[in-house]
């Protein structure tokens, strides 16, 4: 038997736990970045290139760690079973249908693969994700363990490739889908897309989280946790947070200062404070057109960048659409 997870989270309390087989930990934050559909080794290139440049690691090394987490995958069609560990937000959704896309194409599958999967627990008052269980609880989880039929890898399939498409009308359409295979992946999916510019302001939610978040002034972190309590389904982590005000600190124009103390690196971030720019108050502000600014950045596949960037997300009409049409 062999368990992948998205993470190290729950790994030491499946094993105290007793959980049977081996673990996989599979951990390409694919909801950051960009995802654009590429052959193996360009994707692992350019996966590479934006972690390592993010998170100032060496590109090889984490290019080894992908290829050797997908190994792991080459190697799991011969287990007798694969059970899959995601919870409902969009860090897991990403990866989940990235994985089971695999598994539709992959030549052979496991004897079984199963998913342990929620969005909410008894008894955790706020559930934010599997990491919220001790081993008692998950092993619980795992004895009621869903089987992943044909249908979910075909739709997976879909998916995948409408998430790592450079035009996003697609995914918006599965996104408005009921998905009984895959009930937590519309709602992923809508999040996911609402990281578009808004046709209102200009800013992706994600962005404008983090502007309100921010206040009269505040501590990275202080920022990083009022976004978390503001999200319905929280999904960075603290580092991708500190990224995306980085982001909004390096832009064009800068819509958050950070204060002299900061001397570049993401894990210092969480004890500077952060300021919004009059740009970024006006940003705010803003409610019937976006503001122009200059945007280079990824949602998936598609690649935003300029003033006027190509695709933009309508909150009114629940989809994405093109800049400029009505």
């Amino acid at each position: 038997m062999l368990h992948i997870r998205c993470g190290t989270d729950i790994v030491a309390d499946l094993r105290a736990g007793g959980a049977p087989g081996e673990i996989l930990v599979w951990q390409d934050p694919l909801c950051q970045g960009p995802t654009p559909a590429l052959p193996a080794a360009e994707w692992y290139a350019v996966r590479a290139a934006y972690i390592g440049t993010t998170y100032g690691i060496d590109h090889r090394a984490v290019r080894a760690d992908l290829e050797a987490a997908d190994a792991g995958l080459c190697r799991s069609v011969t287990a007798e079973e694969v059970v899959l560990w995601f919870e409902h937000d969009l860090f897991d959704q990403a990866i989940l249908a990235r994985l089971l896309a695999w598994y539709a194409d992959a030549p052979a599958l496991p004897h079984r693969l199963s998913i342990v999967t929620a969005n909410s627990h008894p008894e955790v008052a706020r559930f934010i994700g599997l990491g919220n269980l001790d081993a008692t609880q998950l092993l619980e989880l795992f004895a009621r363990r869903t089987p992943i039929g044909p249908d979910a890898l075909t739709l997976a399939r879909e998916l995948w490739a409408a998430w790592t498409s450079s035009d996003p009308l697609h995914l918006a359409a599965l996104g408005r889908r009921e998905m009984p295979e895959l009930s937590f992946m519309p709602a992923a999916i809508r999040r996911h897309l609402e990281d578009l510019p808004w046709t209102t302001d200009g800013l992706g939610l994600t962005e404008r989280l983090i502007l309100e978040a921010v206040g009269d002034g505040a501590t990275a972190r202080t920022v990083f946790a009022r976004v978390m309590d503001a999200e319905a389904a929280p999904w960075m982590g603290d580092t991708m947070c500190y990224d995306a005000i980085r982001e909004l600190a390096r832009g064009s124009p800068p819509l958050v200062a950070i204060d002299a103390r900061w001397i570049g690196q993401l894990d210092d971030l969480a004890r500077c404070d952060i300021r919004r720019t009059e740009a970024g108050e006006a940003m705010l502000r803003r409610r019937d057109r976006p503001v122009s600014r200059t945007v280079d950045r990824w949602v998936g596949g598609v690649h935003l960048t300029g003033p006027v960037p190509e695709w933009m997300w309508d909150p009114a009409a629940g989809t994405a659409r093109r800049a400029g049409d009505a």
